[in-house]
């Protein structure tokens, strides 16, 4: 619990030291893992937990906050009141500055577990052969893979865009250095931090097996996953194919009466690859994102800042979909509103990270960009058979996957890191359909207003970081 409690409250300088539980008595710590090595899952549990973790304000306490922020600077979803809440600020005053909170929580939320997997790595004999070793050792990979991934995506453009680009710091275990790959604290360019991160998933997939002791940790899906969303943006389409198809083979799609009800609130759902099992302790009620998702709930959504699917978007739905019972869209009354998250008594909706139809789609997009349209909508049918009973196609393009997975994943901060992959460009100011965005703009996809910059407190405290390095915070590249 002292390990938990440090983890979470040491500045972002200190979580980037990985001597900082230096006084926690390391030796005591390695005599209690040798004698019972199931010990060393607490530092996986309480890096994974910080993803879930309350922070300082309610439009950053915690992953999904930040996941839902990102969807919000796409042209998918939209919030309906902006003067009292701040969800949809980021795409145009400014919050993507090294001042904003967010920003700051994204960062040190980020390096928390990092630090926290780092560490279970330096209690694991490099030598060891405990499977119950291994496999946290293989679920901290992982999770640091997964960390530094979202990290690099949120504060750079793509890799497609600048590999040389200054990236973040890449901080390693005591391990690691032992064994001769260094921690960096500079800015490491977008194109080494994602061989560190290919590196660490590959090798987390040769440790780990299928099973966990829930859907909250890790396992060798889960890594195949990450590195399918990896090798998507490194353009690894053959490999990025067959990652997504073995990662999501233990995980049916789930059937059109599931998709179009309450498929999106329950990890139990057999879709769901890894995702926060919501307990009491663990809600933070108005802070949570039930909170913030959740149209019939207590909570800010619930009085009234509604999210819901973009009118243009929505239009593009098949009138048979069953996920239109997903979104309440009444032009003539004009009130739109999300059904798919939906409330759960006492705050206990439990939290979307990785669903097998993700990997579907990645699958297929996968195929299409090796110009295999016919195996690309063979794949995609396997979806839409559960969605949409009028779908058909024999081929599909990149663009009709796109769609599909804009409509599938919405609301689950999947799409964001998409639209950077690809570059792509955001228009909220049409005119037709029904335009309901309160923050309407158009805006390239190598805007560096969707990149966050540095924060300021890490270029005060980083001596390998000046504010030379920081990234513009308006402008195109």
């Amino acid at each position: 619990m002292i390990i938990a409690a440090l983890v979470t409250t040491t500045s972002c300088s200190k979580m980037m030291d990985h001597d900082f539980l230096s006084g926690v008595t390391d030796d005591r710590i390695a005599e209690l893992m040798e004698q019972e090595p199931e010990r060393v899952l607490g530092f996986l549990a309480g890096a994974i937990s910080t993803l879930g973790d309350y922070y300082s304000n309610h439009d950053a306490a915690h992953f999904m906050s930040l996941q839902l922020a990102g969807d919000l600077m796409t042209e998918d979803m939209i919030q309906h009141n902006t003067n009292w809440h701040y969800f949809d600020y980021d795409i145009r005053d400014g919050n993507n500055l090294g001042n904003y909170r967010r920003v700051t929580h994204t960062w040190n939320m980020m390096y928390a577990v990092i630090s926290g997997v780092n560490q279970a790595i330096d209690f694991i004999d490099p030598e060891t052969e405990n499977p119950i070793m291994l496999n946290t050792l293989g679920q901290s990979l992982a999770l640091r893979a997964f960390c530094y991934h979202i990290l690099v995506q949120r504060f750079q453009h793509a890799l497609t865009v600048n590999s040389e680009a200054l990236g973040i710091p890449v901080i390693l275990s005591t391990r690691d250095e032992l064994q001769g790959t260094m921690s960096r604290f500079e800015r490491v360019p977008v194109g080494e931090v994602y061989e560190q991160i290919e590196a660490d998933l590959l090798r987390a997939i040769d440790l780990l097996g299928s099973a966990r002791p829930s859907k909250d940790f890790i396992n060798k899906a889960v890594a195949q996953g990450f590195l399918a969303r990896v090798y998507m943006n490194m353009e690894k389409y053959p490999e990025a194919e067959r990652l997504a198809a073995e990662a999501r083979a233990s995980f049916p799609i789930m059937d059109g009466a599931t998709a179009g009800s309450y498929g999106y609130n329950d990890e139990t759902n057999s879709e769901w690859m890894w995702g926060l099992k919501t307990t009491a302790e663990n809600t933070y009620m108005f802070a949570s994102f039930q909170s913030h998702i959740a149209s019939d709930a207590a909570g800010y959504a619930g009085l009234g800042a509604f999210k819901s699917m973009d009118n243009r978007l929505y239009n593009q739905m098949g009138s048979a979909d069953v996920r239109r019972n997903l979104h309440h869209m009444d032009p003539v009354e004009g009130v739109f509103y999300n059904l798919k998250f939906k409330d759960v008594n006492n705050w206990l909706m439990d939290n979307i990270y990785m669903r097998s139809s993700e990997m579907l789609l990645i699958q297929a997009e996968a195929q299409a960009r090796q110009n295999n349209g016919s195996g690309a909508a063979t794949t995609l049918m396997e979806l839409m058979s559960k969605r949409d009973p009028n779908y058909s196609r024999t081929t599909a393009t990149v663009e009709d996957i796109f769609l599909q997975k804009r409509l599938e994943c919405w609301g689950e901060g999947v799409i964001f890191y998409d639209y950077r992959r690809m570059a792509r460009d955001v228009d909220r100011a049409y005119t037709e359909p029904l335009n309901t965005h309160s923050v309407q703009l158009q805006q390239k996809g190598t805007s560096w207003r969707v990149i966050y910059q540095i924060p300021h407190s890490e270029i005060d405290n980083n001596d390998n970081i000046s504010n030379t390095d920081q990234n513009p915070g308006s402008g195109e590249l």
